[in-house]
Formats: structure tokens, C-alpha cells, sequence
């Protein structure tokens, strides 16, 4: 289940070695409805039988959908509201598939004050047997209220 609210972390709540992480299960209507809005229809994504015969187990989880789930994690637990998410490098390691629970996390590598920004290592795994699957860096700036006039 989805965290209600958005944590509120800012830059000086930051440290180097914190960590968040969630788990999420990756659903087929997940995965359709991220099709859609994106237009990505490749049958590895969408045909089980086509992605069989590819070498697949079924068919494969778009990797800018758990790019997402990487964005979740800046936009909702590290920082949360205040995050920025500016920069973003994955490397995939072996496929998620649709029914897959996953555990995304992130921990913090590095602190800049100076540019209010902070760098995070992330991974994803799968629940089931700790497979890594997904591994990688962001970047993410804070942002602050403004007094609008």
C-alpha cells in the first residue's frame, strides 16, 4: 500500500549512510496502464508467449516503470516533498516480471550543502529470493516554500 503523505525531509535532516525503502508488488494493470500512457507496446512487454520465446520466463516489466518506482522513492520517503529528483542512472540486471513483489531502496552516498543536493545509491530486489535486479544513482536536489505575494 502506497504511503499516504509524502515524508517532509529537508537538506539538513539528510546523512550520509540513511536509507529508505519500500515494497511494492508489480500488478498487470500496473504494467497495461504504463503501456498505455506511454505508448510502449513492445510485445516483450505485453505478450507472455513472445517473451517465452525470447528466453523469458514471461513477459518483461518495463524498465522505466521500475525507473518509477525509483522516483517514488525520492518523492515519498528520501526526501519526499522537498526532493527534486535531477539525475538518474540505472543499470538493469536481470528482468521483473508482472506479479513480482519488489523492495526498492535507496541510501545516501553523499551530502552537498553547498549545492542543497544530496546522491543516493539505489537498488531493487525481488522479495522472493533477493535477486538483484535493478541497480543505480540519483541525484536529488531540495526545494524550499516561497513566499508568493
Amino acid at each position: 500500500m502506497p504511503q499516504r503523505e509524502p515524508r517532509s525531509l529537508t537538506l539538513a535532516d539528510i546523512k550520509e549512510g540513511q536509507q529508505a525503502s519500500f515494497r511494492t508488488r508489480i500488478d498487470r494493470a500496473s504494467v497495461e496502464a504504463f503501456a498505455a500512457l506511454t505508448g510502449d507496446i513492445s510485445p516483450l512487454h505485453m505478450d507472455d508467449e513472445f517473451a517465452v520465446g525470447r528466453g523469458f520466463d514471461r513477459r518483461v516489466v518495463h524498465g522505466a516503470l521500475l525507473g518509477g518506482y525509483v522516483s517514488r522513492l525520492v518523492g515519498v520517503f528520501l526526501p519526499g516533498r522537498n526532493g527534486l529528483l535531477q539525475s538518474m542512472r540505472l543499470k538493469f540486471l536481470k528482468p521483473a516480471y508482472v506479479g513480482d513483489e519488489i523492495e526498492v531502496i535507496g541510501v545516501v552516498t553523499q551530502v552537498s550543502h553547498a549545492v542543497s543536493a544530496m546522491v543516493a545509491d539505489v537498488a531493487i530486489n525481488r522479495v522472493v529470493d533477493g535477486e538483484r535486479l535493478v541497480t543505480g544513482q540519483v541525484q536529488t536536489g531540495f526545494t524550499s516554500e516561497r513566499n508568493v505575494v
